[in-house]
C-alpha cells in the first residue's frame, strides 16, 4: 500500500511540473506605423508545429511548450520578427516591409504573377475603390482614377452605358471596348443603344436611346479586385479578341471568420439634380425677327416689358395669357430632384477545405426627369463555391441579373423632350405644361406647331422600355497532379435575353381637326413595335501549369492550354404603325402589314496558347507568350494568325548599398513588345443573300414575299466578301520605369507605348457595274503613341493621421497612317449629311472635325459678303467658305486625375478630380439654342444692330486679280441678326463645336468606421457609416455655357466622339449607406 501510494505521488509531482512547465501566455500585435492591431498575424512557437492568428482586436492567446518561449511573428508586407515572450500579456509591433510588400496580380488566363515581376503596365483596383461611391457598375467608380484608361458615360440617364478606352482608339469599324473576364470567363459587354441596334430605321439623329452595356451587370459590391491590362504583351494570351486590352475582374470567396458569421449588408440612398444646363438669356421672349407673335417656338420676339399678351392657339373661343417677362428658371423648373436606394447582402463562410460566398442587390433609380420615364431597376444573385478532396479542388460560380430601364429618347424629331424643352421660349412656364387635362397642354392646341410638343405629354404618352435577363458563371477543376503540375479545367457561360418595347400615339387620330394636326400632327399615326435579342456565349478552356525553383535562384513558371469559344446571336424585331386605337401599343393594333424582320448569327473561335515566366535570384524576369487563334469568321483558307508577346524586367534597386535602399526603396525597368487582333465581324468573307424586290417599270418597287400567290425571293447582297480578309493586327512596344522611395513614401510608375493598328477592315466602294456597291478589306493603318504616368505619396502620416495622394497623367496621340487609295485619303466616321463631319484624314490624328466656317483674309479678319449688286449693300453676314475645313480634333491633349485621401484613426475624407483638357464635340443643344434665340450669346449688344466685330468686306482686286479688303461699315439688321446666330455666329457650323475641356469634381467620400472597441461586446464585427457626393461640380471652358462634355447621343465607341443631339442633360448626386457586417 505505501509503494502504490508512493507511486501515485510521484505521478502527480511529474504532472504537476509538466503542467508548470506549459506557460500560457498572450498578447495583441500592432502595426509600428499607427499602432492599429495588425489582424490575422502569424504567430508560431519557434521549432514545432505550434501556433496561433491574431484576432480582430490584434490579440492571441497561447500555450508555451516545456522550455519554450521564443516565436517568429509574420504577416504579409511586414517584417518578420523572433520574440521571446514571457508569461502574462506581450505586446509586439510589426514594421512595414516595403522591400518584400509585393501584390499578386491577376493577369490573362487567371495566372497570378508577383506585380514586381510583370515586365508590362497593368493597374489594380481594389474592390474597396469601386463601390466606394455607390454608382451602381463596376467602371463609373474610377473614372479619371487610371493612367491609360479613358472612362466616360455615354449617357446621364441611369442604367447607361459606360464607354471605356484603353490607350486610344484603335479600330475606324471595329469594336474599341476592352474584353471584360469575369473570373477567368469572358463576359460579353455589348451596349444596347440606337447606335447597335439592328433594326434598319434605328438612328440616333431622330430617337437616341442607351440602356446599358453587359458590364453593367457584375455587382460592385461581389468584386474583390480589378486587373487593367493595357498593351499587346499583357493581353496576348487573348489573341484576337485583345486588341483593346482586357479588364480582369476577380469575385469574392468565402473567408475564415474571426468573429460572426459572415454577413454583411450595404444599404443607401442617393438624390440628384441636373449638373449642367445651358446659359439662357433673359431678355426676349416669343416672337420671331424681333416681332411678337402667337404661335411660335423661338424668342426672337421684342424686349420684355412685362406687359400682358395673349399666346397660342384659340380653343372654345378663348386664348391664354401670359406676363411678358422671362422665366428664368423655366428649365430647370423642369426638371425633379432624382431618388435613388440600394440594398445589397452578403453571406459567406469557410472550412479548411470548403468556401462559399452568396449576394443579393437591388437598385431603383428614378432619375431627374419628372415622372417615371427615366427609372431603372436591377437585381443580381451571385452564388460561388468551391470544395477541396485531396489534390481536385471543384469550383463554381453562377451569377443572375436583371434589369428593367425606361429611356427617354432624345434627338430632333418631335418625339424629343429635351428638344422641346430647349425650343420653349424664355416666357413660358413649362412646369405649368403638365395638367394635360387643360386642353392648351395637348398636342392640338399647343402654343406652337413648329416640330416641338408638350414634354410632359411626351413623358406620359410615349412607351420607350427594355428589359433584359442575365445568367453567367462556371463550373471549374483544378487538378494538383504532382507537386509542380497543375491542370485546370474550366466551362464558362454567358447568356441574355432583352426585350425592347416602343410605341407612339396616333396623334393623327387623336388630335385631328385641331389647329395644329395640318402642319404638325397629321403624319403622326402612331407606332408599337417589339423586339427580341438573344445572345449566348459558352467558352471551354483547359490548361496545364509547372511551376518550379531551381538552385534557390531561378523560378520557372509555364503554362500550355486550349480555349474553345462559340458566341450565338438571334434578333427579331416587328412593327406596325397606323395604330387603331391610338395609344394602345400591341402589334395586333393596326390594320397595315407588319413589318418584320429576323436576324441570327453564329462565330466559333479556337485557341492554343503558352506562356512561359523566368525569374533569375528576385531581380531579373523574362516572360514569353503566344496564341494561335483560328477563326470562323475568316476565309476557310486564311483563319490560322498567330499572337506573341515578351516582357522582360530588372529590379535594379536589388544592387543598391543598404544606405541607398533607405532613400531608394524600389526601382525597376521594364520592356514589352507583343501582337493581339481585333476579329473581323460574322459573314464579311462572302455576300450574304437578302429579301428580294420586285420592280414595276417605275411604279416603284414591291418587296417579297407577295401574299397573294406565296410567293418568296431572295437576292445576292449588293457588299462582295473578301477571301483574303484577316483580323486588324495591332503590334504594341513598351517602355517602363517604376520607382520608390523612403519606404514607399513615394513612388512613380511612367510607362511609354507605341501601338500600331494595321489592315483596318473598311467595305469599299465599287463600281455599280460590277454588280456590287463595295467589297469588305482590309486596309489602312493607325497609330497610337502615349505616356502614362502614376505619382503617389504619402505627405504625413503619423500614428493616428495619414494624408495620401496620388496624380495619373496621360498624353496619347494619334495619328492616321494610311487608308485605302479609294478613299482618296479620308474617310467619314460621323457626321451630318452635307454639315459638319468627323473623319479619319492621312498624316492627321484620327478624329478630326471638317466643318464650313467663315472666310478671312490673310489677317485673320471675318471677309462678310459682298456688296449686292441689285441692292447696293451687303447683308453684313460673315461669307461661307466654299468648302469644308479642318477646325479641329476630338481628342485631348492630355488627362489627369488627382486623389486625395485623409485619414484619422477611423474617419476618412477623399475626394477625386478628373481632368480633361483640349478635343471638340458637336452640340446640337447649342445650335438650337442659337436657333430659338435662347442662348445667351444671342442677346449680344441687346439685339440693336452691330457690324460683325473684325470684319472686313472686299472693295475691289489689285493688278494681279486679288481680292482687296477694307473696313466692313454694313452693319445686321433684325433678321441678319437671326440669320448670323443661326448660322453659326462668325464661324458657321463650326461654331456648334464645342470645346470638351472640363474639371469634374469626381467624386468626395466622408466615411466613418466605428471603433471596434465599440463592437466588442455586440454581434457586430464592422460597422461603417459613409456619406458621398459624385459629379458635384463641373468647370469647363467660358466659351462652354451649353452641355456636360461628356454627353453624348451616339454610342459609347468611336462613333460616340461626335457629340451630342440634344442629350439629355447630366446630374450630380448626393448620398449616404451604411454598411454592417454581422
Amino acid at each position: 500500500m505505501e509503494k502504490r501510494l508512493m507511486t501515485l505521488a510521484a505521478g502527480l509531482a511529474v504532472s504537476t511540473s509538466m503542467a508548470f512547465a506549459q506557460t500560457q501566455v498572450s498578447g495583441k500585435v500592432v502595426s509600428a506605423e499607427d499602432g492599429e492591431p495588425v489582424i490575422g498575424a502569424s504567430i508560431k512557437v519557434a521549432g514545432t508545429n505550434t501556433g496561433t492568428v491574431t484576432d480582430i482586436d490584434g490579440n492571441f492567446s497561447l500555450v508555451l511548450p516545456n522550455g519554450k518561449n521564443t516565436v517568429n511573428v509574420t504577416y504579409i508586407g511586414m517584417q518578420e520578427k523572433t520574440v521571446t515572450l514571457k508569461a502574462g500579456n506581450n505586446k509586439i509591433t510589426l514594421s512595414s516591409d516595403a522591400k518584400n510588400l509585393d501584390e499578386v496580380v491577376v493577369t490573362a488566363m487567371g495566372i497570378t504573377r508577383q506585380s514586381k515581376a510583370l515586365g508590362y503596365s497593368a493597374s489594380v483596383v481594389g474592390g474597396e475603390k469601386l463601390s466606394e461611391t455607390r454608382t451602381g457598375d463596376i467602371m463609373s467608380g474610377i473614372a479619371g482614377k487610371v493612367a491609360g484608361v479613358q472612362i466616360s458615360a455615354s449617357s446621364s440617364d441611369p442604367g447607361a452605358s459606360n464607354s471605356v478606352v484603353i490607350r486610344g482608339v484603335s479600330s475606324l469599324s471595329g469594336n474599341n471596348q476592352p474584353l471584360y473576364v469575369v473570373d477567368g470567363v469572358p463576359l460579353s459587354n455589348n451596349s444596347t443603344s440606337s447606335e447597335t441596334s439592328m433594326v434598319a430605321s434605328a438612328n440616333s439623329l431622330n430617337e437616341s436611346y442607351d440602356f446599358g452595356n453587359g458590364a453593367n451587370a457584375v455587382n460592385p459590391d461581389d468584386v474583390e479586385s480589378m486587373t487593367i491590362l493595357k498593351g499587346a504583351a499583357a493581353t496576348a494570351l487573348y489573341g484576337s479578341r485583345a486588341a483593346n486590352g482586357v479588364i480582369l475582374i476577380t469575385t469574392k470567396s468565402g473567408k475564415k471568420q474571426s468573429k460572426g458569421v459572415g454577413i454583411e449588408y450595404n444599404g443607401g440612398l442617393q438624390l440628384e439634380s441636373v449638373l449642367r444646363l445651358p446659359q439662357m438669356q433673359n431678355q426676349f421672349g416669343m416672337g420671331w425677327y424681333g416681332n411678337k407673335t402667337d404661335v411660335e417656338n423661338g424668342s426672337w420676339g421684342p424686349e420684355f416689358d412685362g406687359s400682358s399678351l395673349r399666346y397660342g392657339n384659340i380653343y372654345d373661343n378663348s386664348q391664354q395669357y401670359k406676363t411678358y417677362r422671362a422665366i428664368k428658371d423655366n428649365v430647370k423648373d423642369f426638371f425633379d430632384t432624382g431618388i435613388r436606394y440600394n440594398n445589397s447582402v452578403s453571406f459567406n463562410g469557410a472550412t479548411d477545405v470548403s468556401n462559399f460566398f452568396l449576394s443579393l442587390s437591388q437598385i431603383h433609380d428614378d432619375g431627374i426627369i419628372p415622372t417615371d420615364a427615366d427609372s431603372y431597376n436591377k437585381y443580381t444573385f451571385s452564388g460561388r463555391a468551391s470544395h477541396k478532396i485531396k489534390n481536385v479542388t471543384l469550383s463554381m460560380s453562377a451569377n443572375y441579373a436583371y434589369q428593367k430601364n425606361n429611356f427617354v429618347s432624345t434627338g430632333q424629331q418631335a418625339g424629343s423632350m429635351y428638344n422641346c424643352i430647349m425650343q420653349t421660349p424664355r416666357d413660358i412656364s413649362i412646369a405649368e405644361l403638365k395638367d394635360l387635362n387643360n386642353p392648351f397642354n395637348t398636342p392640338g392646341y399647343y402654343y406652337t406647331p413648329y416640330g416641338v410638343t408638350n414634354p410632359y405629354y411626351l413623358l406620359n404618352n410615349y412607351k420607350n422600355q427594355y428589359e433584359q435577363e442575365r445568367f453567367y458563371g462556371k463550373l471549374q477543376l483544378d487538378w494538383d497532379i504532382i507537386k509542380d503540375l497543375k491542370f485546370s479545367g474550366r466551362f464558362g457561360l454567358d447568356t441574355t435575353t432583352g426585350h425592347h418595347d416602343e410605341g407612339q400615339p396616333n396623334m393623327s387620330k387623336l388630335y385631328k381637326g385641331t389647329p395644329n394636326w395640318a402642319d404638325a400632327l397629321s403624319a403622326l399615326t402612331g407606332k408599337a413595335s417589339q423586339q427580341t435579342e438573344r445572345t449566348r456565349e459558352i467558352d471551354l478552356n483547359a490548361m496545364l501549369s509547372y511551376g518550379h525553383n531551381f538552385m534557390e535562384k531561378l523560378d520557372v513558371n509555364a503554362v500550355v492550354g486550349l480555349n474553345g469559344n462559340e458566341r450565338r446571336y438571334n434578333y427579331f424585331y416587328a412593327q406596325v404603325t397606323n395604330l387603331t386605337i391610338p395609344a394602345f401599343y400591341n402589334l395586333n393594333n393596326s390594320s397595315e402589314k407588319p413589318t418584320v424582320d429576323q436576324y441570327q448569327q453564329l462565330r466559333r473561335l479556337m485557341g492554343a496558347y503558352g506562356q512561359i515566366d523566368l525569374g533569375w535570384d528576385n531581380w531579373a524576369y523574362l516572360t514569353m507568350t503566344a496564341r494561335n487563334d483560328w477563326s470562323s469568321t475568316l476565309p476557310k483558307g486564311n483563319r490560322s494568325f498567330f499572337y506573341p508577346g515578351v516582357t522582360g524586367s530588372v529590379i535594379f534597386s536589388q544592387f543598391l548599398t543598404p544606405e541607398m535602399q533607405k532613400i531608394i526603396t524600389f526601382g525597376k525597368v521594364r520592356a514589352a513588345w507583343g501582337k493581339t487582333g481585333n476579329d473581323a465581324n460574322v459573314y464579311m468573307t462572302t455576300s450574304v443573300f437578302a429579301q428580294g424586290g420586285a420592280n414595276t417599270s417605275g411604279w416603284g418597287t414591291s418587296q417579297f414575299p407577295f401574299t397573294n400567290g406565296n410567293y418568296n425571293a431572295y437576292s445576292v447582297g449588293n457588299v462582295l466578301g473578301s477571301p483574303t480578309l484577316s483580323p486588324e493586327m495591332t503590334t504594341e512596344f513598351e517602355l517602363g520605369l517604376n520607382m520608390a522611395f523612403l519606404q514607399n513614401r513615394l513612388s512613380f510608375d511612367v510607362s511609354y507605348y507605341n501601338r500600331v493598328s494595321d489592315k483596318q477592315i473598311f467595305s469599299l466602294a465599287m463600281d455599280p457595274a460590277s454588280g456590287y456597291t463595295a467589297q469588305n478589306t482590309n486596309l489602312g493603318k493607325i497609330r497610337n503613341r502615349g505616356v502614362e504616368a502614376l505619382i503617389s505619396g504619402t505627405p504625413i502620416k503619423t500614428k493616428d493621421f495619414k494624408w495620401d495622394i496620388s496624380l495619373n497623367w496621360t498624353l496619347n496621340r494619334s495619328k492616321v497612317i494610311s487608308l485605302p487609295e479609294e478613299l482618296g485619303g479620308e474617310s467619314v466616321i460621323y457626321g451630318l449629311s452635307g454639315g459638319t463631319g468627323l473623319y479619319a484624314i492621312v498624316g492627321q490624328e484620327l478624329g478630326v472635325f471638317k466643318a464650313y466656317t467663315s472666310q478671312r483674309d490673310a489677317e485673320g479678319h471675318i471677309i462678310v459678303e459682298p456688296v449686292d449688286p441689285k441692292t447696293g449693300i451687303s447683308s453684313g453676314l460673315p461669307a461661307k467658305t466654299t468648302e469644308q475645313q479642318i477646325v479641329g480634333s476630338m481628342n485631348s491633349k492630355y488627362q489627369m486625375g488627382i486623389s486625395n485621401t485623409f485619414s484619422y484613426k477611423g474617419v476618412s475624407l477623399s475626394f477625386d478630380f478628373d481632368i480633361r483638357e483640349g478635343g471638340l464635340m458637336y452640340s446640337r443643344t447649342k445650335s438650337v439654342n442659337y436657333f430659338v434665340g435662347n442662348a445667351i450669346q444671342t442677346a449680344y449688344n441687346s439685339r440693336h444692330p452691330f457690324i460683325v466685330p473684325n470684319s472686313v468686306i472686299q472693295t475691289g482686286t489689285d493688278a494681279n486679280g486679288a481680292p482687296v479688303y477694307g473696313e466692313n461699315t454694313y452693319p445686321l439688321n433684325a433678321t441678319n441678326l437671326y440669320n448670323y446666330w443661326n448660322n453659326g455666329a462668325d464661324n458657321y457650323d463650326a461654331d456648334f463645336l464645342v470645346d470638351k475641356s472640363y474639371v469634374k469634381l469626381r467624386s468626395v467620400v466622408l466615411s466613418w468606421d466605428l471603433p471596434k472597441a465599440w463592437l466588442a461586446k455586440t454581434f457586430l464585427s464592422g460597422v461603417k457609416i459613409s456619406v458621398f457626393g459624385n459629379n458635384l461640380f463641373l468647370w469647363t471652358p467660358s466659351s462652354n455655357t451649353f452641355i456636360d462634355p461628356e454627353s453624348t447621343s451616339f454610342g459609347n465607341d468611336l462613333s460616340g466622339n461626335y457629340g451630342e443631339y440634344s442629350a439629355n442633360p447630366s446630374s450630380r448626386k448626393i448620398g449616404f449607406n451604411v454598411s454592417v457586417k454581422f
